[in-house]
């Protein structure tokens, strides 16, 4: 059976200069054995957060975050509540990236970020739950 993956990207990240790289992220990601589309995030509130739940209850394998570091927490809380989860990767494109920082993900290239994917390489696990807001 053939395993899907979903770019969720936004197109205004940092320097908006991720859109130029799109067709070459979604080239690994196949190279790496993934049917792959993206979904360019738009302007309306958690765009990326409730692309991600329809992405996991599609049935998406894989959810590839990029952009920065608010896209990444939306796709992170979108999937948070599912039992059953897809893989995540996170290709950076903000200006601050904390999150790849922490990964040791590369920051500069999107497709090397990308290539990730097609190693297989695990930068780490992060443990994802949903949150309750306290008071």
């Amino acid at each position: 059976m053939t395993q899907r993956a979903r770019l969720i990207y936004n197109p205004t990240s940092g320097n908006e200069g991720l859109k130029r790289f799109v067709a070459d992220i979604l080239d690994v990601m196949e190279q790496a054995g993934y049917e792959s589309s993206a979904f360019q995030t738009t302007p309306e509130p958690l765009s990326a957060q409730h692309e991600a739940m329809r992405a996991t209850e599609a049935g998406f394998d894989l959810l590839v975050a990029a952009g920065g570091d608010g896209t990444i927490n939306e796709v992170v809380n979108g999937i948070a509540g599912f039992p059953v989860r897809p893989k995540m990767a996170i290709i950076p494109a903000g200006t601050t990236n904390d999150y790849a920082r922490a990964l040791r993900i590369p920051r500069e290239d999107p497709v090397a970020a990308a290539k990730i994917i097609l190693k297989g390489q695990n930068s780490g696990w992060i443990s994802v739950r949903p949150m309750t807001p306290t008071s």
